[in-house]
């Protein structure tokens, strides 16, 4: 009975079967692929990819890979992109994934594009920044994404081969034969951000992973390469600013041609190469905007700098946007390609082969979510404890792609090449060292503390500690001992505070010191770096005296961390060095000394500054917006033994900011008051001059005026510097830049009876000072070698008004000067 049933049906499910499998031939299939360039290997993003005779197509991403919906029948792709040979390609539907390559037309010289009418792609681009604000993702309300992170350094494998090849030199197989198996460097990160307009804005990193190394301090590299969008003014690159194609202010000095006109569905996007008009002179780019009729949008982009980078190093970037919620363009992919080779070398295979890729993935993004402000973190870059700890299973959840048998090997090679030389305690040294410290153990010593040198001290050796996270995370302690060789004196001091909140960085501390202070210098909240040029003016300084001083402070953070605070309460014995003499009267007896007690309040308010938290100290990366800076005193005769009652008032503010084809402006305005006139000159204000017999300049400092020469209970001053960066001056591998400079003041000094044998007087007239600089006078190559990475440069100041000297020569002073050049 069943074998008579299963006859009986057997024909029924046989046409069923047929049946499915027809209408299965009949669905469409997804075709995956990537595409490469035939040459190098390397993958191509933002080729079309269309079906052949048809306008349905997608675009590849910025490593090289397509999905596309192909209908029955179809077994052809067409493939198009600016500067190659276009091309039909079979599909192989036995394939999971289709390797196609592509090749580059044969190089040609830019031809000159004459058009009978309008240009056809002045519309597209002015169309496209009219709807900047619209696009643009750094203007929405909120957003919140997470993000993979991939950064990496290699050597070209083909470039030792050939020199194999030319030579014979059997290292350069061993070299080649290496790199095959692995990279040079890698690391990886997982970052979430959170962002709400205008200025509350958190990125935590998750994860991280960097071969050889456990210390987290590289970990923001990637994804501080570029611009997070391709909509602002100007665009960062590896810290230099280049004007957009998209600025409005720089339409004029873009060329800008329709390349191609592609096929989304509905949407049209255009394909637009733009470069700097010949004979401009500044800092541009040159590449392609894929733009998309929906919106007028950037869909993707390839830019790089127009001319050759100076240093040794040419780098391109690429940006993919998508429509996220089917309204707002979001970037989904951050590519940059750095090169690196030698300036000096003629010869291509002297070349330095040296590439740094970095790639940024977006996802889980959200737009306009309902973010509140404690939802944010004090601090704009933090790290998650355990960041470097996380299993394979969290990785593989965020990568893109697998990791690359190369990339495997590069992890075990560097890991165990870190464990056995201890790479880690090298990177420990360098965060420390940029703010002039040597971590030892548990203590970190001051590199000032062991050598410096000033007009009045002459050469001061001595030794300094401090204890640092290793000790303890919630208590540190210090001291130091120096003695100097002009004045002969010893100097010491010891502090201890203890941190009683991490985020806030509220700490309660005490300290004692004996030490020399610049005769009424300020007391500014200020940070200075190892090789800040601003130390420069200490060198100088030829007034100081003797002061002791016992203090307890509190010091903490506000307003989401832009502003610092701190509060001290001192007593102490101010003595001065020298014949001067201070009297309130012709019956009083000249003051040597004085005793103070005083309450203080110094403030620092930077908004917008991005506040790093490492695992060592807080970081502070300066804003485009101004610095301010307050300092309070208030000091009392009758209290603790004080001598003095005085309320003393300093403040300061500057700002840099970039002009477009202009240059950088910079500008630092001080000044002091204090409400009383007859005071001795330390609690005053000595002009802040910068001429001594040493040929350096001071920044920010009145070149031309002698140390001392002026001083002041009330004064303004303004320090003013244009930089017309490389605008004016450009050659192939040399960038000198001229550098505008005014400097002005005027001060009072009321009380000048009071003071016996003070050489220094009044500027109530008004002080001026005006000049040039030219920067960057050697080639960059040469300042890496003879000045470690100093720029060189030549300052000539001219010093003229109510306070100019009687001989003409005598007003001018020509100095050098020093700006970091990396």
């Amino acid at each position: 009975m069943a074998i008579r049933t299963f006859k009986t049906l057997l024909p029924a499910f046989s046409l069923l079967y047929l049946f499915t499998i027809a209408a299965a031939a009949q669905q469409p299939l997804q075709v995956k692929g990537r595409v490469s360039e035939a040459q190098s290997g390397q993958p191509l993003a933002f080729v079309h990819v269309v079906i052949a005779d048809s306008q349905q197509g997608t675009m590849t991403d910025i490593d090289g890979f397509f999905s596309l919906t192909v209908p029955h029948g179809q077994e052809y792709l067409q493939l198009s992109y600016v500067g190659y040979f276009g091309q039909i390609f079979e599909i192989d539907f036995g394939k999971s994934i289709q390797q196609i390559t592509m090749y580059r037309r044969p190089y040609q010289l830019e031809e000159v594009v004459v058009y009978p009418g309008e240009n056809p792609a002045h519309r597209i681009i002015l169309n496209t920044i009219s709807n900047r604000n619209t696009n643009d993702p750094g203007r929405l309300d909120a957003f919140t994404y997470k993000s993979y992170n991939k950064f990496l350094a290699t050597l070209d494998r083909d470039f030792y081969m050939e020199r194999w090849l030319m030579t014979g030199d059997s290292s350069n197989y061993r070299m080649a034969d290496m790199l095959d198996k692995r990279h040079v460097f890698i690391m990886e990160s997982v970052t979430e951000r959170r962002f709400r307009s205008p200025d509350l804005n958190n990125e935590k990193v998750i994860a991280n992973r960097v071969s050889g190394l456990e210390n987290p301090m590289f970990t923001m590299l990637a994804t501080e390469l570029q611009s997070f969008s391709f909509y602002g003014n100007s665009i960062t690159l590896l810290e230099n600013d280049y004007l957009s194609p998209l600025n409005r202010a720089a339409f004029s000095r873009y060329f800008y041609h329709l390349e191609d006109t592609l096929y989304q569905g509905v949407d049209t996007v255009f394909v637009v190469a733009f470069r700097p008009v010949r004979n401009t002179n500044f800092d541009g780019l040159k590449g392609l905007l894929y733009i998309n009729s929906h919106g007028w949008a950037v869909q993707s982009v390839i830019a790089q700098p127009a001319r050759e980078m100076t240093g040794g190093m040419n780098f391109k970037i690429q940006q993919m946007y998508e429509q996220v919620d089917g309204k707002h363009w979001f970037p989904v992919q951050l590519n940059t390609d750095i090169d690196f080779f030698n300036p000096e070398a003629n010869d291509p295979t002297a070349m330095v082969p040296l590439r740094m890729l970095g790639r940024s993935y977006i996802r889980e993004i959200e737009i306009n979510p309902p973010l509140r402000r404690r939802d944010f973190s004090n601090f704009t870059i933090e790290f998650n404890h355990e960041a470097n700890r996380l299993p394979r299973h969290f990785w593989d959840e965020f990568r893109a792609d697998s990791l690359s048998y190369r990339e495997q090997n590069t992890y075990r090679f560097m890991d165990s090449l870190g464990r056995k030389y201890n790479f880690d305690r090298i990177a420990n040294l360098i965060e420390p060292l940029i703010f002039g410290e040597i971590p030892l153990g548990s203590i970190n010593i001051p590199l000032n503390s062991l050598y410096r040198y000033n007009n009045f001290e002459g050469h001061r050796f001595g030794m300094g500690f401090s204890t640092n996270q290793r000790f303890s995370e919630r208590f540190r302690t210090g001291g130091h001992y120096a003695w100097s060789t002009r004045d002969r004196e010893e100097k010491y001091g010891y502090f201890g505070e203890i941190v009683l909140h991490k985020n806030r960085d509220l700490r309660l501390g005490g300290s004692f010191r004996f030490d020399v202070t610049e005769r009424g210098g300020n007391k500014l909240m200020r940070q200075h770096f190892l090789l800040s040029p601003n130390l420069i003016r200490n060198l100088f300084m030829n007034k100081m005296d003797y002061t002791q001083r016992a203090s307890a402070y509190l010091s903490f953070l506000a307003y989401r961390n832009f502003l610092t605070t701190e509060i001290a309460a001192s007593r102490g014995k101010t003595s001065w060095t020298d014949m001067y003499y201070f009297t309130r009267g012709d019956n009083e007896p000249g003051l040597r000394s004085f005793r103070f007690s005083e309450i203080n309040l110094r403030m620092r308010f930077a908004y917008g500054e991005t506040l790093m938290k490492t695992q060592t100290r807080l970081l502070r990366l300066p804003s485009n917006y101004p610095v301010l800076y307050l300092n309070i005193s208030k000091g009392f005769d009758n209290i603790d033994r004080g001598e003095m009652n005085y309320l003393k008032l300093e403040a300061a503010v500057e700002t840099s900011y970039s002009i477009p084809l202009l240059g950088k402006q910079t500008w630092l305005f001080e000044g002091g008051w204090t409400d009383r006139p007859d005071l001795p000159w330390p609690l005053l204000f000595t002009a802040k001059a910068g001429n001594r017999n040493y040929f350096l300049a001071s920044p920010y400092s009145f070149g031309t005026m002698h140390m001392s020469e002026f001083a002041a209970n009330r004064f303004a001053a303004v320090f003013f510097q244009h930089s017309f960066q490389n605008l004016l001056f450009r050659w192939p591998r040399y960038e000198p830049e001229l550098v505008l400079i005014t400097n002005a003041g005027v001060g009072s000094l009321e009380a000048k009876e009071n003071h016996i044998f003070m050489e220094a007087r009044s500027w109530e007239k008004g002080y001026f000072e005006s000049g040039i600089a030219i920067n960057k006078i050697l080639p960059q190559r040469w300042s890496r070698r003879i000045v470690f990475g100093m720029s060189p440069g030549i300052e000539v100041l001219y010093r003229y008004g109510p306070y100019s000297l009687p001989k003409t020569s005598d007003n001018f002073t020509i100095k050098l000067s020093m700006i970091t050049s990396f």
